[in-house]
């Protein structure tokens, strides 16, 4: 069996991203000192905290798509514009959400255009 090196590429890159945000909502944590408790939280933490959910909600599911698309004989060169436009939009759109800087709608856009392109291909391959 050929391993799917496509996706360990990008899962990989993706995987460090989502723990680097993960990390980030500790560090806010520590510095503002607020634990767990229930209540409201400063905005600051309720913006690290959506970051790295965002990122925790969008790309399982994408890489998975990636995978399966990989496994199924998915040309590797498409693979790597999916896996590198998917991982560019996760990095923009968390730079976005974590700064001034203007990038959080063309992540998600880059997030959905291969939220939507990898389901179609996975079914054209399917019905090939």
């Amino acid at each position: 069996m050929t391993l799917p090196h496509v996706t360990l590429l990008y899962g990989g890159l993706l995987t460090l991203l989502t723990t680097a945000l993960g990390m980030n909502v500790t560090r806010v944590r520590l510095v503002l000192k607020v634990g767990a408790e229930p209540g409201p939280l400063p905005r600051r933490l309720f913006t690290a905290i959506r970051a790295h959910g965002n990122a925790v909600e969008w790309t399982p599911l994408l890489v998975i798509m990636l995978l399966l698309v990989e496994l199924s004989g998915g040309a590797s060169s498409w693979l790597h514009v999916a896996g590198g436009t998917l991982f560019l939009g996760r990095a923009l759109h968390a730079l976005g959400f974590l700064t001034k800087v203007k990038t959080t709608v063309p992540g998600i856009m880059l997030t959905w255009c291969v939220g939507l392109w990898l389901p179609v291909w996975a079914l054209l391959l399917h019905f090939k």
